[in-house]
């Protein structure tokens, strides 16, 4: 997702100030109007909560919302009144209802990304990385030889978190939470969800589930996930590799993208022949560190096309008279703090993409493509292609004069984006060039040579033989769960900053 900051380069903002407070401007017939919240005559609704968030919810959507033009409930002239809109909104059982129902586009097939949720404070946490949780990446498979027992099996654990202290490691499997045997009945209702966690683990041994001794007692705390990169060179066969893994493109700005730069100038100071970028479980984040990472890796194509932009119809029309650069994301030259990028100059790289990657993940593969050789190892990723805005129930839809009469907030999707040659709408995922599954039996250590993604990316570097099928035996069955969302997020909403004028129903 992407997400806004004040710190954040103007250009890749996606609110745009409001050009005035007056409700009228004087056009030419070739300008273009601005985008516009939908005025409709009668009472606002200002007494009952549930409707005001409704209504919100549903003026949020039919502003900015990516597919306003198939969604027939949020056109503008669909209610005359809001006396009519009102009685619509009343309908719905729940604000929940209403989006996922009534207002996303075809949810979850179409539209699998947007979200509503009671409390943006939640929300914003979780962007910002100090939300509560156990710090730990899980998937769920069933127990060997059995459709009923499931494990959570781990697979990725965030160094200084709770699970870490607690001594959960990559390639554990839960089988137990709180004295509970973990079962297809209940797997998917929350087990993982409570705030303190007493987790039995089990072994595999010849083929059987081995419960083991003892517990781990994890409670999930507000901590802040380093998301700093892991940056590392091997010498293999004379070729010197370096490898970069990313957790997240959701750091704190300003912060990160210089460490970013800083490993890749501890690269160049190495002259690595090649370059092995590991995003198997970066769910996306800041378009900014998607763009500055492809600066990064190259550094031959400053100010040439990374990925464009393509919005709703009004706020497309409108961006491409007014601010035609606010739709292109371009290689860059400099990260936030004004230093210049250490750019490799690379003609080369190999991108670790799973179903785990998303969105600005996906972009920095998509984005490199036109320009330079991108070897994606591993498998078809998320699948997100689209970018989402946190808007609030304020002023421009952002959180001055926010309604205090409750905390809902939208995180829409607002556009899709494409690379330089138009690419777009993968909506399966980016197919990999080199298929290699993660085996929940044999997942090895991150950042380690005998990794089976990461071994099998240097194979194909130095054209040795692949070794890591040797370790393969009977596979798990792994469960898949719709329950992963990507990031490509534009920073939050401070004030009035949509360009946004209120028009009159009269006008119509």
């Amino acid at each position: 997702m992407l997400t806004l900051n004040a710190n954040m380069k103007l250009r890749n903002f996606l609110p745009i100030a409001m050009l005035a407070m007056a409700l009228f401007v004087s056009c030419s017939d070739d300008d273009i109007a601005e985008p516009e919240t939908t005025e409709l005559p009668g009472e606002v609704p200002d007494s009952n909560v549930q409707l005001e968030i409704k209504d919100f919810l549903w003026k949020a959507m039919n502003n900015i919302y990516l597919y306003k033009e198939d969604v027939p409930f949020l056109a503008d002239d669909y209610f005359a009144t809001q006396t009519e809109l009102n009685n619509w909104l009343a309908n719905w059982d729940s604000p929940e209802e209403l989006f996922y129902e009534g207002l996303a586009y075809n949810y979850p097939n179409v539209d699998r990304f947007s979200w509503v949720v009671s409390d943006y404070e939640v929300l914003e946490s979780q962007f910002q990385g100090t939300g509560k949780s156990a710090g730990f990446t899980y998937g769920w498979s069933y127990a060997p030889n059995s459709t009923t027992e499931v494990i959570a099996y781990i697979l990725y654990v965030a160094p200084g978190g709770p699970a870490d202290v607690a001594g959960l490691k990559r390639g554990d499997f839960i089988s137990e939470v709180n004295g509970e045997t973990i079962t297809i009945n209940n797997y998917n209702k929350g087990i993982l969800s409570p705030d303190f966690l007493e987790v039995g683990l089990s072994t595999i041994e010849n083929g059987a589930l081995v419960p083991q001794e003892g517990t781990l007692e994890i409670t999930k705390t507000s901590f802040k996930e380093d998301t700093s990169p892991i940056s590392k060179v091997f010498i293999v066969d004379g070729v010197r590799v370096g490898y970069l893994y990313l957790s997240s493109f959701l750091g704190e700005f300003g912060v990160d993208d210089v460490k970013l730069n800083d490993a890749f100038g501890f690269f160049d100071s190495e002259n690595i022949d090649e370059l092995i970028v590991d995003l198997r479980y970066n769910r996306g984040g800041y378009s900014e560190f998607s763009a500055d990472l492809g600066s990064m890796v190259t550094g031959q194509f400053e100010g040439e096309i990374f990925t464009k932009q393509q919005w709703n119809a009004q706020y497309q029309a409108y961006f491409e008279q007014e601010d035609p650069e606010r739709l292109l994301n371009k290689f860059d030259g400099a990260v936030s703090n004004g230093d210049a990028i250490n750019g490799l100059n690379l003609n080369r790289v190999y991108v670790l993409g799973t179903g785990r990657s998303f969105s600005a993940s996906e972009s920095f593969i998509i984005g490199l493509e036109p320009y330079i050789d991108v070897v994606h190892v591993g498998t078809e990723t998320g699948g997100k292609f689209q970018g989402s805005v946190t808007l609030y129930d304020g002023d421009g839809f952002g959180k001055q004069n926010i309604n205090t009469n409750h905390k809902y907030a939208v995180q829409p999707l607002v556009y899709k984006f494409a690379n330089a040659n138009g690419f777009t709408d993968f909506v399966d995922g980016l197919v990999p060039d080199i298929v290699k599954e993660e085996d929940i039996l044999n997942l090895g250590q991150l950042g380690e040579l005998d990794e089976p993604l990461l071994a099998r990316a240097v194979a194909d570097i130095t054209g040795s033989a692949d070794r890591s099928f040797l370790s393969e035996g009977p596979k798990l069955q792994k469960i898949k769960v719709e329950e992963e969302r990507g990031f490509f997020i534009e920073t939050p909403l401070t004030g009035k900053e949509l360009p946004i004028k209120k028009r009159l129903f009269e006008e119509k």
